[in-house]
């Protein structure tokens, strides 16, 4: 399926300069990333009901959600609404990824944490990496379940990016540089 972006991030105002940061670096790696307070999120936005275009993104747009949970992100409604629609579409598939900030958890009725795999971590730097690795490797993995034989390394490119940051992450294959 083609989506229209590589990955959704959901959030709460008061967490928004941190998740700028985090789509500032997914950007710098070629990823189409949904921010709604970035110019084009705010063009999709404009004139039109947030909730629909929420639906529409969450659900069916993006490939993978990141939820940044924290204490005011469950007291959101809107925040709240995004990930109940990113799990009805996704389910426990992994393309809905938590990302705790400061070890508040989604509740209980819509994280079963036996089936969905979340991590916890505050730095921009680390969270996009996390996150662009996921999505390389689920695509790499992909590819080679579909008899693809087009070989894309699903490490993060550091040539050129802007992220000035190397990051080490331990896969099932071995580390990977970052």
């Amino acid at each position: 399926m083609d989506y229209k972006y590589d990955i959704a991030l959901s959030f709460a105002t008061e967490d928004q300069k941190l998740v700028e940061k985090v789509n500032h670096y997914l950007r710098a790696e070629n990823l189409n990333v949904f921010f709604a307070p970035s110019q084009e999120g705010q063009k999709v936005l404009s004139g039109k009901n947030q909730r629909e275009v929420f639906y529409s993104i969450f659900g069916l747009e993006a490939e993978y959600v990141a939820l940044f949970v924290s204490q005011n992100y469950i007291m959101r409604q809107v925040p709240m609404e995004e990930a109940g629609i990113a799990f009805a579409k996704h389910g426990a598939d992994g393309h809905v990824i938590p990302v705790y900030l400061d070890g508040t958890g989604l509740p209980k009725d819509m994280l079963d944490p036996q089936s969905t795999n979340y991590f916890e971590a505050s730095d921009p730097a680390v969270i996009a990496s996390h996150l662009a690795a996921k999505i390389a490797m689920d695509r790499k993995e992909r590819k080679k379940l579909s008899g693809s034989h087009n070989r894309t390394d699903g490490i993060m490119n550091i040539n050129g990016n802007t992220a000035n940051k190397q990051i080490f992450i331990q896969t099932m294959e071995g580390s990977i540089e970052l």
